[in-house]
């Protein structure tokens, strides 16, 4: 009788490391899938912003200042995503904007919206109007790379 019952504590051992380790591998999978899918999602809302906007003004795009930034070795200007809140063509500041310090250097200088110092995406668009990011931080793949780089927001 001894010997069955400790048989039983080994299965429960078992059947605990089994849940224990399950468990956080389907949650690293989730995790993995999600957040390119969380990143792809906003590309294509700020996309179709994006020529919601320049079809409304004229051929215009909505960037932030004058200057041009240069991501994966192409000339690109930073989108206005302000811009794009005032005229509801998103439903809110996407939360993988970065907040840089200084003036027209990040999504949110351009008007009344708020980016966030510990995200990590900049989005920005190349003269044809196609939407690109570049990730900021330690935490990203590749910096200064379109795409999304390991790291949401």
């Amino acid at each position: 009788m001894k010997r069955l019952k400790s048989w039983r504590w080994v299965v429960f051992i078992v059947l605990l490391i089994a849940v224990v380790f399950g468990g956080w591998y389907f949650t690293t999978q989730m995790i993995r899938t999600e957040y390119p899918q969380a990143w792809s999602d906003w590309r294509a809302k700020l996309q179709d912003a994006v020529t919601d906007y320049r079809n409304a003004n004229n051929g215009s795009l909505p960037i932030v200042g004058s200057g041009a930034v240069i991501v994966d070795g192409e000339e690109q200007y930073i989108i206005d995503i302000c811009a794009l809140v005032e005229l509801n063509l998103i439903p809110s500041t996407p939360a993988s904007c970065a907040s840089l310090p200084g003036a027209a250097d990040d999504n949110c200088d351009g008007g009344e919206c708020y980016c966030y110092e510990e995200h990590h995406y900049l989005w920005t668009i190349d003269p044809e109007g196609s939407v690109h990011s570049a990730c900021i931080g330690q935490q990203c793949d590749k910096s200064d790379a379109d795409g999304y780089q390991g790291v949401w927001p």
